[in-house]
């Protein structure tokens, strides 16, 4: 958390909050998802420790890019580039999506 800036709430949902940031180093703004710790399984822990190691390898044009992860006492942290607007917006715009 030391490396983050956390600016505004953007959304929150059932599993958590998420955030718009800025990495201390370099001013990168980013999207942090905190996702709650409390309530979850042994279980859903060690899926959710998964799936942040698979997120951390994907690579592809059309997929928010995953910058760090990391964990607190409470919560897990998934931290990704910032996308902005809104899908609607962006078909009212364009009328289609690239591929």
């Amino acid at each position: 958390m030391e490396n983050y800036h956390v600016i505004d709430l953007i959304g929150e949902g059932s599993f958590g909050k998420v955030y718009k940031g800025r990495r201390k180093c370099t001013g990168q703004i980013t999207a942090m998802k905190f996702i709650m710790k409390h309530g979850k399984s042994e279980k859903d822990i060690k899926n959710l420790r998964q799936e942040i190691e698979i997120l951390r390898d994907l690579r592809h044009e059309n997929i928010i890019q995953m910058l760090d992860a990391f964990e607190t006492k409470t919560d897990f942290c998934v931290v990704t580039e910032f996308a902005q607007g809104e899908l609607f917006e962006i078909l009212e715009d364009d009328q289609s999506l690239p591929e």
